[in-house]
């Protein structure tokens, strides 16, 4: 028998936020027993104050003939975010690689194994893998490819814009060991996956961008993150720079970045701590900052946007 035929699949692990999920959900799980590369565990935390979310889980569970493990946490009750990094935190994360999940999606069956493939030549390094997906709206059948985002994915980039959907991302296992060393008593950040993308750019990993959509993201009303795509969500976002939002986000990611500096590379810190100490300072020191400092946002409308609100102090 050859060495190849001895060789273990690589262990995959799902960590799945639930939060008032038990309409959508069935869907979602069937497509993680549908991937050609299947997952060995599904770590699911609930964040649900009684909907049925959790029972539709482990009645999922129950009845699911394949070897995937089920596991049913209690959520920090605390928002999307801290629902996520106390998955990130948990024991039973541990595996060759993690992907994050939304709990009302569908998985393509090719999901997990292309990511394997893309992220596999960086095993020895932290390496962050997000996807386009098709924003689909079950009741019209419409389907919306999601934005591309092009190349170089950087901490000059990830400081000011997020480069992928946290439902599309997966994570080798150095990068979620980088993880586990941010983590303590770290603040919560804007978003999780937004500073999934700051960590691993910032401490010199590999941030890739697959191009070709791997997952149904189901709009309805129930959403809590809405689509990228169209003009709606761009008047959000030029919305969001106005009233003081995106500022606030930017402050509570250089909070929580400068919580574990001491993980950046020299470069990254010292982008930071320029991007800290000018973003208050007067007109001409943040402009200058956008200029000479080769921060930035992907996309004409998005850069001009960043500009505007530099001006305006909302940076």
């Amino acid at each position: 028998m050859g060495s190849d035929s001895l060789t273990a699949p690589p262990r995959v692990a799902v960590l799945l936020a639930l939060f008032n999920g038990a309409r959508h959900l069935q869907p979602q799980l069937e497509s993680y027993c549908a991937q050609t590369l299947r997952p060995a565990v599904v770590l699911a935390s609930d964040d649900s104050p009684g909907d049925g979310t959790a029972e539709r889980f482990r009645q999922f569970a129950r009845a699911d003939q394949s070897a995937i493990q089920w596991k049913l946490v209690d959520g920090p009750q605390r928002g999307l975010t801290a629902n996520f990094l106390s998955l990130l935190a948990h024991p039973e994360a541990h595996a060759d690689y993690i992907a994050l999940s939304d709990q009302d999606d569908i998985w393509l069956p090719d999901k997990l194994e292309s990511a394997v493939a893309i992220l596999a030549p960086y095993s020895r390094r932290p390496a962050l893998l997000g996807t386009r997906s098709w924003e689909w709206n079950p009741k019209t059948g419409r389907k919306i490819l999601s934005r591309p985002m092009p190349a170089p994915l950087n901490f000059a980039h990830a400081l000011l814009q997020n480069f992928a959907g946290g439902n599309t991302m997966v994570l080798n296992r150095a990068a979620m060991d980088l993880v586990r060393r941010a983590l303590p008593g770290m603040p919560v950040p804007s978003v999780h996956d937004w500073w999934l993308y700051q960590l691993v750019s910032g401490t010199g990993g590999m941030v890739l961008f697959d191009p070709t959509p791997r997952l149904l993201y189901r709009q309805h009303h129930g959403n809590e993150m809405g689509a990228s795509s169209g003009i709606g969500p761009r008047i959000r976002r030029l919305r969001s720079m106005l009233d003081g939002t995106y500022r606030d986000w930017i402050g509570q990611n250089l909070a929580t970045l400068h919580s574990h500096a001491d993980l950046l590379t020299p470069e990254a810190l010292k982008m930071l701590e320029r991007l800290t100490e000018n973003r208050d300072a007067d007109l001409m020191k943040r402009l200058a900052l956008l200029h000479g400092s080769g921060l930035h946002r992907k996309g004409f409308a998005n850069q001009t946007a960043l500009w505007l609100a530099a001006t305006l102090r909302k940076l």
